[in-house]
Order: structure tokens, then sequence, then C-alpha cells
């Protein structure tokens, strides 16, 4: 059994005269450990899909399971990162991330949550801003902070919501390094979900890319494996030619979606559970 695994998901969002099918027949599984992207079009549906997978959006039809468990409200072994930043502008940094490891970890005394907050906020290089509140600092400054309150709860899962879609190219690629360290630096494997509409962000970071077709009733199409080595840098993606057909291959899937609708797809597997025939995946 995958770590994540979801099965026929619908969503419809209905109003006392409308109805919005936004997901339809959804699948996908995700190995523990695994770093997978949902790449679409901005409104086919990838926030909701995450918000379905979180538990924090309840589906109309299908399930969700993490670690085996059945999702039902937003699954406590993780940690979430969206555009926003979404913190608290009367607390400091430190008081944000303290907030998020009192909340995972209420038998902690007071010392131990900030000593877990401060250790974070220092490894994504905020401890000398620690004590400013968000509106003192930089929109990368923020997003660091909400990196940190995410790592800071030692999440089983990550889920990310375009967390560096407002953020300018250099401050992104920086943000985008210290997301790959923090990821390895954590004392248990991190499962990663990430959305985003940026194909190269998903190629850098990703063991897996997963293309999402176009609404209304969007689905997933054929995952396709990055085998690339790592760190990835963007030089790398410029000139590795694995990297060039990778990409080639997302864009022509994402074109195909934007040009005949809704296409037949395939479910959405882990590379370990996914066919060897599949044509993208194999061109990739």
């Amino acid at each position: 059994m995958s770590f994540i695994e979801l099965r026929n998901i619908r969503k419809i969002y209905r109003t006392p005269k409308t109805e919005r099918h936004v997901l339809e027949g959804v699948n996908l599984t995700v190995d523990e450990g695994e770093f997978v992207s949902i790449v679409g079009y901005t409104g086919s549906g990838k926030t909701t899909l995450l918000g379905i997978a979180s538990g924090l959006i309840p589906p109309n039809a299908g399930r969700i399971t993490i670690g085996g468990r059945t999702v039902e409200g937003f699954y406590p072994e993780a940690g979430i990162v969206f555009q926003n930043y979404s913190l608290l502008p009367w607390f400091s940094a430190l008081e944000n991330v303290c907030l998020a490891v009192g909340a995972a970890f209420p038998g902690w005394p007071a010392t131990r949550r900030l000593r877990q907050a401060t250790r974070y906020l220092e490894m994504v290089n905020l401890g000398n801003a620690m004590h400013k509140r968000p509106s003192q600092l930089s929109g990368g400054m923020r997003q660091r902070v909400a990196i940190a309150r995410a790592f800071a709860v030692e999440p089983r899962v990550l889920f990310l919501d375009e967390p560096f879609g407002a953020l300018d190219a250099l401050t992104r690629v920086n943000l985008q390094q210290e997301l790959h360290q923090l990821c390895l630096q954590a004392e248990r494997p991190v499962t990663v979900f990430m959305i985003t509409n940026n194909v190269d962000e998903a190629i850098l970071l990703s063991d897996r890319i997963v293309p999402m077709t176009r609404g209304p009733r969007a689905t997933l199409g054929p995952g396709i494996p990055v085998p690339l080595p790592r760190p990835r840098t963007a030089s790398l993606l410029l000139h590795d030619e694995r990297a060039v057909r990778i990409h080639s291959s997302v864009v022509r899937l994402l074109t195909g979606f934007a040009h005949d609708g809704n296409l037949p797809v395939h479910h959405a597997s882990s590379p370990a559970r996914a066919s060897r025939t599949r044509p993208a995946e194999a061109e990739a």
C-alpha cells in the first residue's frame, strides 16, 4: 500500500442555482518519502485537490488515506505552506512558529517549544529576525517563517500550495534550495505533495510530476518520473538532455489537455507501481 492514496475523487461546488464540477475520477498514489508535484493551469482545481488530500476540504465522492488511515479532517502529522504566508500579524516570527509547535506537541514544556521554533527559524536563516512581526519582514522572509513553521511540527507529510509563486526569481531559487535541504535534514522521511504551475520548479524539486487536465471535471494525467541527480540547479534544467526531455513531456501533455479537453488518462501511480510502457514516461 502506498503512503498516500486518493481513490476516485470527485468535487462539486453547489449553490442554490448552479453546480460547478471541479474534479472527477482523480486517482493518485504517493510513496513515503516521495516528492510529487501536481502541475496544471491556473483554475484547473489544483488547490482544491491539495485541500482534499490534506483533509481541509471534503470530497463529494472518493476516499483518501494516509499511512493506511482514512483522512477525515486535516491530517494531524502534516505541515502545510500556502502562497500567501498565513502568518498571524500580531505575533513575531518566533511566536508564529511556537504556536504551531504547541498545537502539534501540546505536552511539550514551553522551553522545548521555544528551542524547536528557534532551531527551525535558524535553519532558514532567520536567526536575526525571529523577533520581528510579519509586517517588518520581506515577502521572502515571511515565506521562510511559513516553511520553518511547517517543518517545526516534524511532519510526515508536507503540503505545498504554490509556495514560491509570489516571490521574485532570485528569492524563489534560494527558498527552493532551502526547502530541499530541510527535507534532507528531517529526522524521518518527509512525503511532499506540491501544486504548481511552474514546470521548471517541479523538475527542480520533484521525484515525479503529475499533470492535471483543465477543468471542469479535471483529473490527473500519467505521472512522469524525474530521475535526475540531486542537488539540482537551474543550469542543469537548461543543459541536461534528460531535464529537457522531461520538460518537453510535461508541456506536451498540458498542451494536449488545453487543446483536446480532458483526455483519457492513466492512474497516477508511484514509479514502483506504474507501468513502464507509458509513452510519456518512456520518452522522459
